[in-house]
């Protein structure tokens, strides 16, 4: 497989292989939540952590708006470059786009660009322009997260994440309308999380690696742990400027 696996980015690369996103959305919802968006003629888009650039393509494949993307991971940037108009492999901060500019803002599974969920709300609804539209998928509590499953996550907090009364709230206090939403499925959660784990434990095979074997135990034991099937959920909302 080449060098040692080290970085964050690579490990998201390998896990996912062929997967056409980075979360554990069904592409039916995707596609129908692309579908029903409304967009100018000649319209923008900006995808914030736009990983392989899928979600753009299948945006300007549907609307034929500009497209843009924010991707740090040279890995991720390198495969969004042949579908996205343009790429800055970069962090968010160092790309500073302009504000008030963009028909489409798009964050998904990428809140961590803003420094977390609701500053994510607020940083894309300063990015869209007035009346723009936005395509925000987020984790959120399904029930209320047990200690040893947030250890599970590797010592992560309740607080990062909110129930899903306080996502929708968290958007509307960000100045969005909530237009619709799309719930993963069980179904599709087994999907992506035991595909992730096949693929860690297939590069495993042609290469051993520290971090990578790390983040296999990690996700399996997070995935097998007693709460690992119905406490985490993620929704992808479709919003709008209010």
């Amino acid at each position: 497989m080449g060098p040692a696996v080290v970085r964050r980015s690579d490990l998201s690369v390998i896990t996912h292989g062929d997967l056409p996103f980075a979360n554990p959305l069904a592409e039916a919802d995707v596609d129908a939540a692309i579908a029903a968006l409304s967009l100018p003629p000649a319209g923008t888009a900006l995808d914030v952590g736009c990983g392989n650039g899928e979600i753009l393509a299948r945006v300007k494949r549907r609307h034929a708006v500009t497209t843009m993307g924010v991707e740090p991971s040279p890995r991720w940037a390198a495969v969004a470059h042949e579908r996205v108009d343009l790429v800055h492999t970069a962090t968010l901060e160092e790309v500073a786009p302009m504000e008030g500019a963009w028909d489409l803002v798009v964050c998904v599974a990428s809140s961590h660009a803003f420094g977390g969920w609701r500053q994510a709300f607020a940083g894309l609804r300063r990015l869209a322009r007035p009346g723009g539209a936005a395509l925000v998928g987020e984790g959120f509590w399904r029930r209320p997260p047990s200690g040893s499953y947030l250890e599970s996550l590797g010592g992560a907090s309740a607080a990062e994440l909110p129930d899903h009364a306080g996502l929708l709230a968290g958007a509307e206090a960000a100045g969005w309308q909530v237009e619709a939403e799309r719930v993963a499925a069980d179904a599709a959660w087994a999907a992506y999380e035991e595909t992730l784990i096949a693929n860690g434990e297939r590069a495993l095979a042609e290469h051993d690696d520290h971090a990578l074997r790390a983040w296999v135990r990690r996700a399996r034991s997070r995935w097998e742990h007693p709460d690992g099937r119905d406490t985490l959920g993620f929704a992808l909302l479709t919003l709008r400027a209010a």
